[in-house]
């Protein structure tokens, strides 16, 4: 018994298409998930504290964030001079209309002057915001 042996007319292609639209999707997902990112231009040590709690602070707080330098950052603005930030803090003030209670955030780096701190809060007070919290890093000790 013979078998002939077919030889194949047209070489095999692999189909790409398949291929980029898992490509395209993976890349959306990641375009589309780090637009969630509020990334901050000035990063702080947060001090630490023996009892700290999760951060419960609610997302429409105002986040204020006190670099060692003395500098300072709001949101996801850069970093800021005391007149700018006034001016910031004076315009997301503006926004509450529906005359909700603001709350605020301090993220102050450990090595952070007193007097800055004491800066914002007293800006914080000025303009009528009711709750100030100080965040510290969970879990450790000073």
């Amino acid at each position: 018994m013979r078998i002939k042996r077919i030889a194949p007319s047209e070489a095999p292609d692999i189909n790409l298409i398949p291929l980029i639209d898992v490509l395209l999707v993976i890349v959306i997902f990641l375009v589309v998930s780090t637009t969630f990112m509020q990334p901050s231009q000035l990063e702080v040590d947060l001090p630490g504290t023996q009892s700290a709690k999760e951060d419960t602070a609610p997302t429409e707080a105002l986040r204020i964030r006190i670099g060692r330098d003395g500098n300072y950052a709001f949101g996801s603005l850069g970093v800021l001079n005391e007149t700018q930030l006034r001016r910031e803090l004076t315009k997301a003030m503006a926004t509450n209309k529906d005359g909700q209670e603001r709350r605020a955030v301090v993220e102050a780096d450990a090595a952070a002057t007193h007097q800055s701190v004491v800066l914002v809060m007293d800006m914080l007070a000025s303009l009528g915001v009711a709750r100030v919290s100080i965040a510290t890093a969970g879990g450790k000790a000073p």
